[in-house]
């Protein structure tokens, strides 16, 4: 057995925790991740620091938060693998999570694997024929500024990888034989930390027709594999449940995939000297709030949705050696938690600089209540159409029983407050009746960004006259 244990990570893009059946969910079915869950402790107030794909995966490598300071962008130093490294970690990547390949994560891992052809990426461009058109009515699926009439990335994708019809060749599939390959090749080392990467269930969906059937039995219509990132009212009911049926589908396949991974952990006696991760970096909308997809992409404009449970929650569980597994933790847990977690499960001490923000969740996995941050704040740091760049945009901030969503300039509107306690879904906006727990709660954000290296313009953008506060 290793001086330190081995840590194996897995990510799935865009998997909404309510879409995990131990999590209470009743439609989609994941048995292998109900499984892994038991083995461990879930976070189940886990929530989006910086959004979306690439500024959720930086602060997690660097336990620090990002939407203050900046957006997507490439890694700096002194990242999670880094640190494993110079303490004697064997650190391995393997993702189809492209971004990750062009924001170059793997400069600072010393083995990295990648599957190319997800969404918009072409590995090998296909000049012979144009992309099949996926739906014929271009509002009900994501098309990005400057497309025009050109393919879109729902048809890119099936038409670079020669559109799959069987299990074996979805992409989770392709992704988990790497992963196995690997644990079968370096079990008996270590310690070694192993990132895994799975794009799914981020979109297009094209799950095999049995496994969407399953949730939606009698549908004929066009496949709604990529929603609008707009409005849901241009669609109809069975092409809602089409949607929502093909991501409980890709759901259902990608925990299947990952089980895959844990069988073959599991028969090489991996659990006793292994840290177990499993995450996702934001959810999406399926329909909720009358929105689809996770953020505002149309031809004529960039920005984002309000940051409501369906986007702003994220899976985190931590199975380890020695805790305690199948509990429930109810601390506000955040991606800059994740490193000191797990150097202090690994007895590795953290370095002074550049100082880390997370918080260890040892103590909460071994049943400490104590709470580690008094709010959860969630925004993204984004380049709007115009090229206008703008850090924390419309960001939410929780204290578990009130959400105060700002909307700041450009296209300021009025703060919304929801009593998540009592409204969980944020039904009703209560801003007038509670201005009080809003001035509060913008009182922790301005706070927060001030400590987080906000620049001058940052904050003035959300001074109190900005946002409906003045």
């Amino acid at each position: 057995m290793p001086d330190h244990p081995n840590i194996f990570v897995i990510v799935s893009d865009t998997f909404r925790p309510d879409h995990i059946g131990i999590n209470g969910a009743g439609f989609a079915e994941t048995p292998e991740l109900d499984d892994l869950l038991r083995r461990g402790v879930t976070f189940d107030n886990a929530l989006v620091s910086s959004f979306p794909t690439i500024p959720m995966r930086t602060d997690w490598w660097t336990g620090r938060f990002g939407h203050p300071r900046y957006g997507w962008q490439d890694l700096e130093p002194s990242t999670l693998p880094d640190i494993l490294r110079r303490n004697g970690y064997t650190t391995q990547l393997i993702a189809d999570t492209t971004h990750m390949l062009r924001s170059k994560f793997w400069e600072h891992v010393r083995h990295f694997s990648f599957r190319r052809g997800r969404e918009s990426d072409v590995p090998f461009c296909r000049l012979n024929e144009p992309p099949a058109r996926v739906v014929s009515d271009r509002r009900k699926i994501r098309v990005d500024p400057g497309v025009g009439e050109g393919p879109v990335c729902a048809e890119i994708q099936p038409h670079t990888n020669f559109t799959t019809h069987y299990e074996d060749q979805a992409h989770s599939s392709l992704l988990a034989g790497d992963v196995c390959r690997w644990i079968e090749g370096n079990w008996k080392a270590g310690p070694w930390f192993l990132w895994v990467d799975f794009f799914d269930v981020h979109e297009p969906w094209f799950p095999p027709e049995y496994l969407w059937r399953h949730y939606q039995p009698r549908y004929d219509g066009e496949p709604m594999v990529q929603p609008n990132y707009s409005t849901a009212e241009v669609y109809s009911p069975e092409e809602l449940a089409n949607m929502r049926a093909r991501y409980a589908a890709t759901c259902t396949l990608t925990s299947k995939n990952i089980g895959r991974c844990l069988r073959i952990a599991a028969d090489a006696g991996l659990f006793e000297n292994t840290i177990f991760v499993f995450l996702s970096d934001h959810g999406m909308f399926l329909g909720e709030h009358n929105l689809t997809g996770k953020s505002l992409i149309t031809p004529e404009k960039f920005d984002v949705f309000p940051f409501h449970r369906e986007v702003a929650r994220h899976c985190f569980t931590i199975a380890a050696p020695g805790i305690k597994g199948d509990q429930r933790s109810k601390v506000f847990a955040q991606a800059p938690d994740l490193l000191p977690t797990l150097l202090d499960l690994a007895g590795i001490e953290a370095p002074k600089q550049p100082a880390i923000e997370g918080v260890s969740l040892v103590p909460a996995m071994r049943g400490d209540d104590t709470p580690v941050r008094s709010t959860a704040i969630t925004a993204w740091s984004i380049r709007l159409l115009g090229n206008n760049f703008v850090h924390s945009r419309r960001p939410a901030i929780t204290d578990g029983e009130w959400t105060l969503m700002l909307f700041e300039p450009p296209e300021p509107q009025p703060p919304q407050l929801y009593h998540t306690k009592a409204d969980p879904g944020h039904e009703r906006n209560v801003f007038s009746q509670h201005r009080a727990e809003a001035e509060r709660l913008y009182a922790e954000f301005i706070t927060f960004m001030k400590a987080h290296d906000a620049n001058a313009a940052t904050v003035e953008r959300h001074r109190p006259e900005c946002v409906g506060l003045g």
